[in-house]
């Protein structure tokens, strides 16, 4: 088990864990299939174009629950957070054949870039640290060996410290007690990302099992609704009211690694019955589960460019 998380836990004090509502929590959860967003999308790509696309949407993958919701039409479809910035991205590939061309992403200005993202509803949160990701991303990988780098890393820990070293907005990281605490939320969707789309990367790294998940805002929601996390009376009043968390806050830390925690734990017991998934298909598993409860909690409601 993670050693910063269990220190997290140890030392909580807003969060706590209801051990005996694991089980019922795996009954509930079904099938563990996993399928990876790029096996659903029709995109004839190489494998560069592939990677660049992953580096883009995990760049900008972050802190849509600000209302009114930011809401973009698809295919005759409304889709708001991280769906809306997914396609956002999508269809930009689907109706520009030069889009994926690094030279032409470098060109693209704030103006450009906020065309990209407007919506038919309300305005994406965090607009201007969105861009200055997106950039980040871009400016490396065109002045860069990039591509030479990337090739070779040969495991997915080495990689996702390449990807926190290299670009800092994708560095998340707090200090809880003193203890410095790595989340890396969005690397380690890229991580998994690059491991999906690349085959050269997924030969050489040969797995993601030894990432961890993904702490966000609506894993923790589902396991306070389903009793696992559970809040103190002062964080339960904050949650319920939608008062502001604010980020690097103990709160915060607090809910975030506890909920990762949890996933080891699930991740464990599913273990004793036979089933083998990683951290990052458990993560996602928890996650579309959550989105199709009904009568949810709120989530806890942070600004941050990290998740």
């Amino acid at each position: 088990m993670n050693k910063e998380l269990k220190y997290v836990v140890n030392n909580s004090e807003y969060v706590s864990i209801n051990y005996n509502n694991l089980d019922s929590f795996i009954d509930d959860l079904g099938e563990t299939n996993y399928v990876h967003w790029s096996k659903s999308l029709n995109l004839n790509l190489d494998e560069k174009e592939w990677i660049l696309l992953s580096f883009i949407i995990e760049s900008m993958n972050f802190c849509f629950w600000k209302k009114p919701k930011w809401k973009i039409k698809y295919n005759d479809e409304i889709l708001t957070g991280s769906n809306a910035i997914f396609f956002s991205i999508i269809s930009c590939v689907e109706n520009n054949t030069s889009f994926l061309n690094i030279n032409y992403l470098d060109k693209i200005d704030k103006e450009s870039f906020y065309s990209i993202l407007k919506g038919v509803e309300g305005e994406i949160p965090l607009i201007e640290e969105r861009y200055n990701c997106f950039k980040e991303v871009i400016n490396y990988i065109k002045n860069n060996d990039f591509y030479s780098e990337l090739f070779s890393i040969k495991s997915d820990l080495e990689l996702l410290k390449y990807i926190t070293d290299k670009f800092k907005y994708f560095d998340d990281k707090s200090v809880y007690k003193n203890h410095l605490i790595h989340f890396n939320k969005r690397a380690t969707l890229l991580v998994n990302d690059l491991y999906q789309v690349s085959g050269t990367i997924r030969n050489n790294i040969g797995n993601v099992n030894n990432l961890g998940g993904c702490a966000d805002y609506g894993i923790p929601r589902t396991f306070r609704d389903y009793g696992i996390l559970v809040y103190n009376e002062e964080l339960k009043k904050i949650v319920d009211n939608e008062i502001e968390i604010p980020h690097d806050s103990n709160m915060e830390i607090e809910i975030r690694a506890n909920m990762l925690y949890v996933i080891e734990l699930i991740k464990d017991k599913l273990k004793e019955k036979e089933i083998i998934i990683n951290s990052v298909e458990l993560d996602n598993l928890i996650w579309l589960m959550g989105k199709k409860m009904s009568n949810r909690s709120n989530s806890h409601h942070t600004v941050t460019i990290f998740y």
